[in-house]
């Protein structure tokens, strides 16, 4: 028996026949409530019209948008592939009227931070460098060029270097291949709010300073709002001053200004104290206490605490992480270096020298802050001359071992205590993660060079940017050509020998300061434009993606250019293939890897 399904109460069942349509409803009166339908609108024939027609449109565009990906896709796909430059695109164009001396080197990271600090290029086969200018005892790189552009010569007198005939460039540059460091990575979990820094300074030397730490110091690249949190992605900078006088506090404004406006997060705090020593010793508390505020109101958990002094310079911020990712900060670490001078070792003695900076892991301050400890260190160590000292002797002191063995030594913290003419130490290819008193006790270039003198700031950043371009366990690497008579100390400077150095003579700086001797061992200083002429860096332009042109000029104005390709080899990217090989090179008499 067929039962019919009863209707829903309060539904109209509806039955046509197949030659019966539905009667249209006639139109409402106006100002007349519209017929209420008793079916949902997608069930009426008007909503399921509409619903097809929603549907098609739908199914349109979805046609359409593939359309557009497809036709993009075959647009992508039938371009040419763009080809890398080569290493010769970067290569200026010379002719007789404008030359610039250019050599390019190949970078290739195949070596660590510590290995080919000093490189022979070509080994047993030493490499041509440039050619010299006439006569060869000017020991000057030749500025002209003739010919069919294979040869470079000087000219004397006018000559071709005032005509104005046009004349068609070409491309004159010499290829070299060079092992090299790529440039320090920073750790996948690093953040750069887990270091602090700690000063003891004044206002003045704050603004002054302030353009120079502003290259290595972490910042935001717009002004700061102090009424935001913003900060809590930045490393701290806290700074105790003495009570300041009217003059200095506003002094104290301006700086704190300035720092907001290069994007760094800046505090500075007045402590009272009798004497230097103690208000930086006192670091040690104020920065465990704003560690722990920063903890606790907005989860920043401090990992090292870094004291230094304001003219504490890092070349590449990214090489001091990487030295500090090597230690666990939830063990007890004090990490420092020795003065260079025998003389200040000898009369200070074994301990972290401040200006190298002084870094302190979280567990060793946590033990340095220990109920009474500081007070402790305080009574037993506040006659020391120089907070880093007391800083040293309270670490030894609250791990109950001796300074030495505490004391962890990393040989590319540099102290400096040498003063006058710095060039030889910046020559011997030290690798160089901090250094200190840029400003005062030593100069980086000699007083005819354009950074030498007057602004002494200006040649520090210009060691801190070349640093950046080329990666900073690559500054200062040597590399030698034609048997020692030409060294490359790349982002400093080349020099031309008159005599060309030995193995022997290059393991030695050459002593161009004239006070403290160091532990390193020295040779005699040699006179410039008579024994040697040196091309010190004057420019650094970053011409594309790990390429580089690093410009250096002598005391005469005259130019060689550096191009610094650090792509490393890969398809289309250097061109053709120099002469050298990228592997290490052993000299017949004694192997340069790791020096």
């Amino acid at each position: 028996m067929n039962v019919a399904a009863s209707p829903r109460p309060g539904s109209v069942t509806r039955r046509y026949s197949n030659s019966q349509t539905p009667r249209i409803p006639p139109s409402p009166r106006v100002g007349s409530k519209p017929p209420t339908s008793p079916l949902p609108p997608y069930q009426t024939p008007a909503g399921a019209t509409s619903r097809r027609l929603l549907n098609g449109r739908v199914r349109y565009h979805h046609f359409l948008l593939l359309l557009v990906i497809y036709g993009a896709y075959r647009f992508i796909a039938s371009r040419p592939e763009i080809p890398i430059p080569s290493s010769m695109s970067f290569c200026p164009s010379s002719t007789s009227h404008r030359h610039v001396p250019t050599v390019i080197l190949q970078a290739e990271p195949s070596s660590t931070k510590d290995s080919n600090r000093t490189y022979w290029v070509g080994g047993n086969k030493p490499a041509k460098f440039l050619p010299l200018a006439y006569p060869p005892r000017d020991l000057r790189l030749a500025q002209s060029i003739v010919g069919d552009g294979a040869k470079v010569v000087h000219r004397k007198g006018k000559g071709n270097l005032h005509s104005h005939e046009p004349e068609e460039g070409k491309q004159v540059c010499e290829i070299h291949r060079v092992p090299a460091s790529a440039p320090p990575a920073l750790p996948k979990k690093w953040s750069h709010n887990k270091v602090m820094f700690g000063m003891s300074t004044t206002a003045d030397r704050v603004l002054y300073n302030l353009p120079v730490w502003s290259h290595w110091l972490p910042s935001h690249d717009h002004p700061l709002d102090p009424t935001t949190p913003i900060t809590k992605d930045l490393p701290l900078v806290l700074i105790l001053t003495p009570p300041p006088n009217p003059t200095e506090k506003a002094r104290r404004m301006e700086a704190l200004d300035e720092a907001q406006v290069l994007g760094m997060f800046v505090e500075m705090r007045d402590l009272e104290s009798d004497r230097f020593e103690t208000r930086y010793f006192a670091l040690a508390q104020e920065m465990w206490a704003e560690a722990e505020i920063r903890e606790r109101e907005q989860g920043v958990r401090t990992e090292w605490f870094i004291f230094s002094d304001d003219d504490t310079f890092f070349p590449d911020f990214n090489s001091l992480v990487r030295m500090l990712s090597q230690y666990d900060p939830d063990k007890p670490h004090i990490i420092g270096a020795l003065s260079e001078s025998t003389h200040q070792v000898e009369q200070w003695g074994h301990l972290a020298y401040g200006g190298a900076g002084i870094y302190v892991s979280r567990a060793m301050l946590e033990k340095m802050n220990a109920p009474g400890m500081w007070e402790t260190c305080l009574t037993n160590f506040g006659s020391s001359f120089g907070g880093d000292a007391m800083v040293t002797n309270c670490a030894a002191l609250a791990t109950d071992k001796t300074v030495q063995e505490v004391l962890t030594l990393d040989e590319t913290l540099h102290q400096l205590d040498i003063r006058g003419d710095g060039t030889g130490w910046f020559q011997s290819g030290f690798l160089i993660t901090s250094l200190h008193h840029w400003g005062s006790w030593f100069t980086l270039f000699p007083p005819w060079h354009e950074s030498g003198s007057g602004d002494l700031r200006t040649g520090v950043t210009l060691v801190g940017k070349a640093a950046k371009a080329i990666g900073g366990d690559n500054w200062g690497r040597r590399y030698i050509f034609e048997d020692g008579k030409v060294t490359v100390n790349i982002g400093y400077s080349v020099t031309v020998e008159l005599k060309a150095l030995t193995e022997a003579e290059l393991e030695k700086s050459e002593h161009t300061w004239w006070e403290f001797e160091t532990f390193h061992p020295i040779r005699e200083g040699l006179l410039e434009s008579v024994d040697k002429r040196t091309y010190y860096i004057t420019g650094v332009r970053v011409l594309g993606d790990g390429v580089v042109r690093l410009e250096h000029k002598n005391r005469e104005g005259e130019r060689v250019d550096i191009v610094w390709d650090g792509r490393g080899e890969k398809k289309g990217g250097w061109g053709r293939k120099p002469k050298e090989s990228p592997k290490v090179v052993k000299r017949e008499d004694k192997a340069l890897e790791g020096k």
